[in-house]
């Protein structure tokens, strides 16, 4: 028999990830949250804007592999290996320490998508 969760003994104080995703927005839970008082905050979409393999690792592992025709999934994998280990070799992913910086811009256009950000 499964063991009932009881919500009551949780703080209102801990604070809980509560995504948008459609399971954890469901009716149920969102009754369960109103029930014991817990406050919801709104969380953004998935945005490339604020992913930094989105915007810093897939470009520049993209670039060096533009127009390149492959023969075999083989050839494909050793230059997608050899990319990512000149990437890391160089050290210039600085998606990380950009963050702060694109929070900010994201905040200032509501969320929306920036092209070119």
């Amino acid at each position: 028999m499964e063991e009932e969760t009881d919500w009551s003994q949780i703080s209102r104080s801990d604070q809980q990830s509560h995504i948008n995703a459609r399971p954890h927005a469901s009716g149920a839970l969102s009754e369960i949250l109103v029930k014991y008082g817990w406050q919801v905050l709104p969380h953004p979409p998935c945005s490339p804007d604020m992913s930094p393999p989105a915007f810093d690792f897939f470009p520049k592992l993209k670039k060096p592999l533009r127009g390149n025709r492959f023969r075999s999934f083989e050839e494909v994998s050793y230059e997608v290996t050899r990319v990512i280990r000149h990437i890391n070799k160089e050290g210039v992913l600085t998606g990380i320490q950009d963050l702060p910086k694109r929070w900010t811009t994201v905040i200032k256009h509501n969320g929306e998508y920036i092209e070119g950000l």
